[in-house]
């Protein structure tokens, strides 16, 4: 008996200065070509001419201008070399204007914090698989969205990877509170008010608690049972599962599922919950529960559930994965081939056989993300062939080849 009562769950500038005058002093009068270079600054005194002598013309000593420059003549070599002495640059220190202390900046919420988010619209098409492992025992569950009313409540059917027989459905209302389920032991059990895991809008800090009444009609045994959730939005964390990271809103809660008969009571169930959902598709992404059981048989286990595939038209999400397609398969390949009983693994690897009249056939193959369908066709005793085809959630189909054609094979989730 499966019983699932809640579902699974973006320059300084520098200034050149002059040590002095670069242009010579001016020339003091002398004769028209003198023999003696302008004398350093120290006069030598001058000794009478001897007699007989022309008398030479004074000479006026020309002040002291430093540096000296030694004035060519033209034809006279210099002697020594003239050495001029180039401006020196004095860089002028920058100006030093305080600058007044940055003020912290107030700290910026990110769109992952706070709130509140709110679940996204539903539509017909969306689809979410995830993996749940309990008491070392893992399967897969294929959810996907069948009908979506006017009011924004919608209706989902699954398929269970390790389960046989008719698809689940399951009914909720705009808020994502379960309404009805045909999972409990084949019959419909039903939800008043709708039974609600966590809030449909949701900010960090917000509690919650929540009360419906299971009523199962066919039951010749328990006919009604009293659900409760009661917790807490306690933060903003990153989550990462098979299917990719997530900005999650971490909910914590506890619930009950208690039989309401006075005598007779077949099982309680005590939950202790935290599940991760994600801000932006509304999915819960992650699920770990604790669960204590107390009637038929006691017991105590636990269980982690996580997203591992899933496409939401509303915000243009997805993430395929062939683990979308595992469980068993039957469908028809014609008359050559007969009817066929297939299984899918979580890898998307194909194993089975198809019985006609006349023969038995081994069929090996795969599906990959996309839903491309190969498949080995082995006659025992005989030849192979391959046929293809496309994948959908819970059906495939391709055209017949080689020894079966003409005509399509099909195939249906069971």
């Amino acid at each position: 008996m499966r019983m699932r009562l809640l579902g699974l769950i973006s320059a300084t500038a520098l200034t050149a200065c002059g040590g002095g005058s670069d242009a010579p002093p001016a020339p003091t009068p002398a004769p028209a070509l003198p023999t003696i270079p302008v004398a350093p600054p120290a006069v030598t005194p001058v000794t009478p001419p001897a007699p007989g002598e022309p008398t030479p013309a004074p000479v006026t000593p020309t002040p002291p201008t430093p540096p000296v420059t030694t004035i060519p003549v033209p034809g006279l070599p210099i002697n020594p070399p003239v050495n001029v002495i180039p401006p020196v640059d004095v860089p002028t220190p920058p100006v030093l204007i305080p600058t007044p202390p940055t003020p912290t900046p107030l700290p910026v919420t990110p769109p992952a914090s706070g709130g509140p988010h709110t679940l996204p619209a539903r539509t017909v098409g969306d689809f979410t698989t995830y993996t749940d492992v309990t008491m070392g025992w893992k399967v897969s569950v294929t959810q996907r969205i069948t009908k979506v009313n006017p009011d924004g409540g919608w209706e989902n059917a699954d398929s269970v990877s390790q389960e046989k027989g008719a698809q689940t459905i399951e009914k909720f209302d705009a808020k994502g509170g379960m309404l009805s389920s045909n999972s409990y032991a084949g019959c419909t059990a039903t939800y008043a008010p709708a039974a609600m895991q966590a809030p449909a809008s949701a900010s960090v800090g917000d509690s919650f608690d929540f009360a419906s009444t299971m009523s199962i009609p066919c039951s010749k045994e328990e006919t009604s049972r009293a659900l409760t959730s009661k917790g807490t939005v306690v933060g903003i964390e990153s989550k990462t599962v098979p299917a990719g990271t997530f900005s999650t809103l971490k909910i914590v809660s506890n619930e009950t599922n208690l039989d309401l008969r006075t005598a007779n009571v077949y099982v309680n169930y005590w939950v202790e919950r935290t599940c991760w959902r994600d801000i932006v598709t509304g999915l819960m992404v992650a699920c770990n529960t604790r669960t204590t059981s107390k009637g038929s048989g006691d017991v105590s286990f636990s269980s982690a559930t996580e997203l591992v595939s899933y496409g939401q038209a509303s915000t243009n999400r997805e993430y395929l994965d062939p683990i979308r397609y595992a469980g068993p398969w039957s469908g028809n390949f014609g008359a050559y081939y007969g009817g066929c009983e297939l299984n899918i693994g979580f890898t998307g690897v194909i194993t089975g056989s198809c019985k006609a009249d006349a023969r038995t056939t081994s069929v090996t193959g795969s599906v990959d993300k996309a839903g491309a369908v190969k498949l080995g066709m082995s006659v025992a005793g005989g030849a192979t062939d391959t046929q293809t085809g496309q994948a959908a959630l819970f059906d495939m189909s391709g055209p017949l080849a080689g020894a079966a054609a003409p005509g399509a094979w099909t195939l249906k989730h069971k």
